[in-house]
């Protein structure tokens, strides 16, 4: 396993049993289970009701059926380990579905910790790809983080669209750029603070520089300067992104 994905699923290990219960939920009976540490029957009793047509619009069931997941995936016992092998991706699927489920973002803002948790797992997946230079995979990866938001971040979004660039996918990354860089421009134009999510803001300040040097390399000077300008904007206080746009702009 690669070092750093080893590592994000120690934390996971280590954070997972600090999750005691869905907050703000009133689903008693998938409650008992949890906190009882019937797992499996919570799991499977969850999934029951997410495939129910009327219990299943509701998003408790959901993230129950994740925690389940990510506990099953971090359990002790060799064999159920073996067994949930895939409980990462699926507790990333049902936090999805949950986030979805959730009009409102009432138990999305109560158990955030959880969703930060599932968020750094996803982070691990895109960063190791992208310092592979596997630039397909980490847009895939990112495409399943956008999915973590409950309102959309274009921020994040923008950058997404950098790495399905950096992965010869231009058409839809110039597009899905450029309707980003809208959003984030009428926020700096109407001095609206833009907050880079903390988990993610390396990865987006690292796929700015190597995007940025990628364009200049291709004498593409224009593209290059119409980026960092962007980033410098948003990040005037970031060292990398000011010696990027100083070399690429020049200093003022």
């Amino acid at each position: 396993m690669n070092l750093k994905l080893l590592c994000t699923s120690l934390c996971i290990m280590l954070c997972a049993g600090t999750f005691a219960q869905v907050k703000g939920g009133h689903n008693t009976k998938l409650s008992k289970l949890y906190t009882s540490g019937k797992y499996e029957i919570c799991l499977f009793k969850a999934e029951d009701m997410c495939a129910d047509q009327a219990a299943g619009r509701e998003a408790e069931p959901h993230l129950y059926a994740a925690m389940c997941y990510v506990k099953l995936y971090e359990s002790s016992d060799p064999e159920v380990a073996a067994d949930y092998k895939d409980g990462m991706r699926q507790a990333v699927k049902y936090t999805q579905k949950f986030i979805r489920k959730d009009i409102e973002g009432e138990l999305v803002a109560q158990n955030a910790d959880f969703i930060d948790l599932i968020k750094k797992h996803v982070k691990a997946e895109i960063k190791t790809n992208f310092d592979k230079g596997n630039y397909s995979k980490a847009a895939a990866a990112a495409k399943n983080y956008e999915k973590l938001y409950h309102k959309t971040d274009y921020l994040f979004m923008y950058y997404s669209g950098i790495l399905k660039c950096m992965s010869n996918n231009e058409t839809q990354g110039v597009h899905e750029m450029a309707d980003a860089r809208a959003k984030l421009s009428e926020k700096i134009v109407n001095n609206e603070p833009i907050k880079a999510d903390p988990i993610v803001k390396s990865l987006i300040v690292d796929g700015i520089m190597k995007y940025t040097q990628d364009l200049l390399n291709e004498k593409r000077k224009k593209d290059a300067e119409s980026v960092i300008t962007l980033a410098n904007k948003i990040f005037p206080n970031d060292g990398y992104i000011k010696v990027q746009y100083n070399m690429i702009v020049g200093k003022n």
